[in-house]
């Protein structure tokens, strides 16, 4: 929220700053209330954008020779539970913006 109320108002974000560090909640609760869209529509993009970089590492990594990357087969695991994890983040705020 703070990067973004830079984009929008420097005043509105001098606001959220001033109240994060003196432990205001109320008015930081106001804050979040306010741009409660702004937020959600943020952290959709984020979460998709790193769902799609991490599809296409998938389908990059599958022509790659695992006798040259030993490790490449963890690295995949790794990924697809990453990526599993982002999703269902996607739907947990797909949910909040219905």
């Amino acid at each position: 929220l703070y990067q973004e109320l830079g984009k929008q108002s420097p005043n509105e974000q001098q606001g959220f700053f001033n109240a994060h560090m003196t432990g205001d909640e109320v008015s930081k609760q106001g804050y979040h209330d306010q741009y409660f869209s702004t937020t959600l529509t943020t952290l959709r993009k984020h979460v998709n954008y790193l769902v799609n970089e991490l599809e296409e590492l998938s389908e990059n990594t599958w022509r790659k020779d695992v006798e040259r990357h030993p490790r490449l087969p963890l690295l995949m695991r790794h990924n697809e539970f990453v990526r599993e994890t982002f999703e269902l983040v996607q739907r947990h705020l797909d949910s909040m913006g219905s």
